[in-house]
């Protein structure tokens, strides 16, 4: 009996890894940390309620995304997928002289978002792509001037939808990349925030995993 214990024990140990190994399902989790540059959308509304053109406003943004995903129910070549993603952006414009020195008013745009969603996965382990979209609290205003407004700026729940891939170059280091929509709410004026129409930002982003 003794003896058997040992072989089968011994058996369990031998044969572990070697289904672990076989196992090419997609993993547990991911971690995600990305960077974008996002085109931002001149606003008639924001532009009037500040006093002043449209070419005033900052037309990029340049930002980070960071983001948790787990993947509770894994089949062999798909996953389904939870998590959260944090999204921070800022875009600056001032006018300028011949010589570039800044010159007239400071205008800067921020975007602020966390949101929880869900993914539908495609792929194994080492390298797999997904579709996913979700919905939270997103910030997006613009004020004159090197300080933000004191107060905190208004905030309304976003629809975001995209798409991605990561691809593994070894055991848990991989390049990722996401294309993403964000459909942003009309905002009416808040204390010193100006108003701002609907609109849709495309935000592009590339960066790494870990798993």
């Amino acid at each position: 009996m003794r003896l058997a214990a040992i072989v089968l024990t011994l058996a369990a140990v031998t044969t572990a890894p070697a289904l672990a190994q076989t196992d090419k399902r997609i993993p547990t989790f991911a971690i995600d940390g990305r960077v974008f540059s996002a085109g931002l959308k001149a606003d008639a509304t924001t532009a009037e309620n500040l006093g002043l053109a449209l070419q005033d406003l900052p037309s990029r943004g340049n930002g980070l995304v960071g983001g948790a995903h787990v993947y509770p129910l894994r089949w062999t070549n798909m996953a389904l997928g939870v998590g959260a993603e944090f999204m921070v952006a800022r875009g600056t414009k001032q006018q300028e002289t011949a010589q570039g020195e800044p010159v007239g008013t400071r205008v800067e745009s921020r975007l602020t978002s966390f949101s929880p969603m869900v993914s539908i996965n495609f792929g194994h382990r080492d390298g797999w792509s997904y579709l996913s979209g979700g919905m939270g609290p997103l910030a997006y205003y613009t004020f004159t001037g090197e300080l933000r407004p004191a107060e905190s700026p208004p905030r309304k729940a976003t629809i975001n939808m995209g798409g991605g891939a990561r691809w593994f170059f070894n055991h848990h280091l991989a390049f990722c990349f996401d294309v993403r929509f964000y459909l942003t709410r009309p905002e009416a004026i808040q204390g010193e925030y100006p108003g701002r129409a609907r609109q849709r930002i495309l935000v592009l982003s590339g960066g790494l995993a870990i798993k």
